[in-house]
């Protein structure tokens, strides 16, 4: 059964979820490699691969963390030995993923695991002031539905234990400006629409419509779904 958390932050989620201290996980379309840090900062040794060559590099490129490594690679092909992983997390990443991929990806995850390893998704819901706003240069309701479903087909059957957990964060932004800049930067993105689409007038009326009176600037609201699978068969 679905549970209801209400509004959350998401590492809230993933720690109340899953333990990460003193296990090596994988943080598969780790993107800049926000959550890799957190992990570590948690106990975790932690590596983000990364498919996007431009983000990739990046992360090559940034300070070194402790216990915090980077590869550019896809999901179908992780650089670890076989059932050397606790876990792997897709953090908002599922849906990058093309649809031809699932079966292989999913076989992935299966060689890497442990077995008493765990598979963490966190996926964003098409709904709330957020996608209201993102779905006029950018509505990923299909992949997330068609990631959905690769899930339940791939993923449900093939682990002794499941829990799905819906909760709401909050995106905040100080301007449209700022809103504009974060998603007209995203590498991984590139191709799917330009800075032109983010920065129309239609794109602001909307945005506009989300100010935040107690905080100042623009709050949107972003539903999430968890599904968390542990024990692989």
């Amino acid at each position: 059964m679905a549970e209801d958390w209400g509004l959350q932050s998401d590492f809230r989620v993933l720690d109340k979820l899953v333990r990460v201290d003193g296990r090596f996980i994988v943080d598969a379309g780790c993107g800049a490699g926000r959550l890799c840090r957190k992990l570590a900062e948690a106990g975790a040794v932690v590596l983000g691969v990364e498919p996007d060559p431009v983000q990739a590099e990046k992360n090559r490129q940034a300070e070194v963390v402790a216990n915090v490594s980077f590869a550019q690679a896809s999901a179908a092909q992780i650089p670890v030995e076989p059932r050397s992983v606790d876990g792997i997390v897709f953090g908002n990443s599922l849906h990058h993923v093309p649809a031809r991929d699932y079966g292989l990806v999913f076989d992935e995850i299966h060689r890497i695991l442990k077995p008493d390893g765990f598979l963490y998704v966190q996926e964003p819901v098409a709904a709330g002031s957020h996608q209201d706003v993102m779905e006029l240069f950018h509505d990923e309701t299909e992949v997330r539905l068609r990631a959905y479903r690769a899930l339940v087909s791939l993923a449900h059957p093939a682990f002794q234990r499941m829990r799905e957990v819906y909760y709401d964060v909050q995106r905040h932004f100080e301007s449209f400006d700022a809103f504009a800049d974060h998603y007209s930067h995203l590498s991984y993105n590139s191709g799917k629409y330009d800075g032109d689409r983010v920065r129309n007038s239609e794109v602001k009326g909307r945005f506009e419509r989300h100010r935040d009176e107690r905080k100042g600037g623009y709050t949107l609201i972003q539903p999430m779904r968890i599904n968390c699978y542990s024990t692989p068969r």
